[in-house]
């Protein structure tokens, strides 16, 4: 059985615990991992192909310590190039900056740009769009 994942990248933990409850409340065979550190995602990262799939989905935050969400993504760029084909990533932020959201549609590896907070109506249209269950 393939069972689908879905990779949280947020340093809020509060924001990781409400999304994966969300999640698994409408989703329980969708695994979750969460990130408080985007660092953090991408050792996960270099361990794929040996001992992990990459993630069916990627839901990350822009303003995060240390690397943020925009150097993350350039990041799995440079040193993760079959990330693009294999998962898909979307900016989860409450930034209000239009020129976040302006990037966000012309960056090769985002699939969409949601504001916090996640709402069931778009978890549901993602993961039906993308096929996850």
């Amino acid at each position: 059985m393939n069972v689908k994942t879905i990779w949280l990248i947020d340093d809020d933990p509060m924001n990781n615990v409400y999304n994966s409850y969300l999640i698994q409340e409408y989703f329980p065979a969708i695994k979750t991992e969460c990130f408080l550190y985007a660092g953090d995602a991408i050792k996960e990262l270099g361990k794929f192909p040996r001992s992990r799939k990459l993630p069916d989905l990627i839901l990350l935050d822009i303003t995060m310590p240390i690397i943020n969400g925009w150097e993350f993504l350039q990041i799995c760029l440079e040193r993760f190039p079959g990330i693009i084909h294999k998962s898909k990533i979307y900016l989860l932020s409450a930034s209000d900056n239009p020129a976040d959201e302006k990037s966000a549609a012309e960056h090769p590896l985002i699939s969409g740009f949601i504001a916090k907070p996640l709402h069931a109506d778009f978890l549901l249209d993602i993961i039906r769009k993308h096929q996850l269950v």
